[in-house]
């Protein structure tokens, strides 16, 4: 739970200073809450700043100053500040764009994962896939069976694929790794041009909450 509680702290903080100008430079970051089942509350320097923050929940863009740091407070929804769950002080680097994700461990416990963005500027469409979910290693496959099958992967809890792709529609879902065996889907997502689409999967296999969480952006 501790990192858990870290990671939503971390995010939070840039956007306590959001719009604040800096000599130093900015970073840009995200948060994905990917946990089932936990909604907190986030005060920062005494004040609620984020209430019920939801589970399947992404926040960002969210750009302040890099290397400031501030008391941030964090417990369950609806508790009182006087008892945090964790009291913690945190700062981004400059120039950084990540996203932190909260989710579970392939064991099913509470974990964090900080993925850096590529949002650099392409003429394809760039599939980014975040395996953030209790369950075990897959492939995302699409055009399952026919000649234009394309596998992306392998992907353990924690990691990520990337893959530049032509525009257009695809159909898929995911296989454990090496297998053509679907586990979840079939689902289809159309692909435009010069879009940056990052796919989460979050929840748990075995206790039938996983899903995929899509964000997307516009590249450059």
């Amino acid at each position: 739970m501790r990192k858990l509680f870290v990671g939503i702290v971390a995010l939070v903080l840039v956007m306590s200073f959001a719009g604040i100008a800096s000599a130093q430079g900015t970073a840009t970051g995200y948060v994905v809450h990917g946990i089932p089942g936990l909604v907190v509350d986030v005060y920062v320097d005494g004040q609620l700043f984020v209430k019920d923050f939801t589970p399947g929940t992404i926040a960002g863009p969210l750009v302040g100053p890099a290397d400031r740091s501030g008391d941030v407070v964090i417990v369950p929804a609806g508790g009182n500040p006087a008892n945090p769950a964790l009291q913690a002080t945190v700062s981004f680097a400059a120039g950084s764009n990540v996203s932190i994700v909260a989710h579970l461990d392939a064991n099913g416990n509470p974990t964090l994962s900080i993925f850096d963005n590529d949002f650099s500027a392409t003429s394809d469409a760039r599939l980014i896939a975040r395996h953030t979910a209790a369950a075990p290693a897959v492939d995302a496959l699409f055009f399952p069976g026919t000649a234009n099958e394309l596998r992306v992967g392998p992907l353990s809890n924690g990691q990520q694929a990337v893959a530049a792709l032509a525009p257009g529609s695809y159909n898929g879902g995911l296989v454990p790794t090496g297998t053509s065996n679907l586990v979840y889907g079939p689902f289809a997502q159309n692909l435009q041009p010069g879009k940056v689409y990052v796919v989460y999967f979050i929840g748990s296999l075995t206790g039938g909450t996983f899903t995929n969480l899509t964000q997307v952006v516009d590249a450059g």
